[in-house]
């Protein structure tokens, strides 16, 4: 990485100083806290859908108890917020993208636009696979332990809250071909390692999902089987920029 520059009226260009770099850092966290908060004042406006809509998903035909005054509100406040933050996310890594930009040098700024893109896709796809299958397959078997003496009955903030750390725990996980990706790309570990390597990546993957999910065999299954499959994928991804890698390398030393 180099320095970002700022031009001069005689049309040199000069390093930005650390007060720059601050000032330029205030900017784009000021811009993105704004932005973000319309989106979570946007989606205050369609929380209740929302909230709806995930009660449905996650227990068809059922209702779920608020168990103190203030906690339909809490809910409400909950969804929007995460709403906001995820749909703020494209915004925030442009943000990111515009600060770390000009330090970057031509070939590193080809590789960080993809990366951005595959990082806010990976997120949505986490979320939304544990949304739409891990969450509702979890919620159902963990009632079916129930004994005819006890009767099943959620709290909204339970719900809620069970909802929010898995889904933040599976977008999280899908970063994994990412980092594998990158690792990769700046040559710290080789495709032949990561795919000698896969016994350890399975294991770490189920004490991954255990840790996420509540530690029963089905759920860790459904969410370890996407993994392991994101992971060969990855090792495939990395051995392809691994070459195009080298490939570049070898042709920068052969001009010279």
């Amino acid at each position: 990485m180099i320095a970002p520059t700022k031009p001069l009226t005689t049309g040199r260009v000069e390093p930005m100083s650390f007060l720059d770099h601050l000032d330029q850092l205030r900017r784009s966290l000021a811009r993105a806290g704004i932005v973000t908060i319309i989106l979570i004042a946007a989606a205050w406006a369609f929380s209740g859908q929302l909230l709806e809509a995930l009660i449905a998903t996650l227990l068809p035909g059922q209702k779920v108890l608020a168990l103190a005054p203030a906690e339909a509100f809490s809910a409400r406040m909950n969804v929007a917020l995460w709403a906001g933050i995820l749909v703020a996310v494209p915004y925030l890594l442009l943000e990111a993208w515009l600060f770390v930009a000009p330090g970057l040098k031509r070939d590193e700024r080809h590789f960080a636009v993809p990366w951005m893109f595959a990082s806010a896709a990976l997120l949505y796809a986490g979320v939304a696979f544990a949304l739409q299958l891990l969450l509702p397959m979890m919620v159902g078997m963990l009632a079916s332990f129930a004994t005819p003496h006890i009767e099943t009955r959620v709290s909204l903030a339970a719900l809620l809250s069970f909802a929010i750390q898995l889904a933040a725990g599976c977008g999280i996980l899908f970063q994994l071909p990412l980092a594998l990706c990158l690792l990769a790309w700046f040559g710290i570990v080789s495709p032949t390692t990561l795919a000698r390597a896969w016994r350890h990546a399975i294991f770490f993957i189920a004490l991954g999902s255990a840790i996420i999910t509540p530690g029963d065999g089905p759920s860790m299954l459904v969410l370890a089987v996407p993994l392991v499959a994101l992971y060969f994928i990855s090792v495939f991804v990395a051995w392809i920029l691994w070459t195009a890698r080298r490939r570049d390398r070898l042709a920068r030393e052969a001009e010279v």
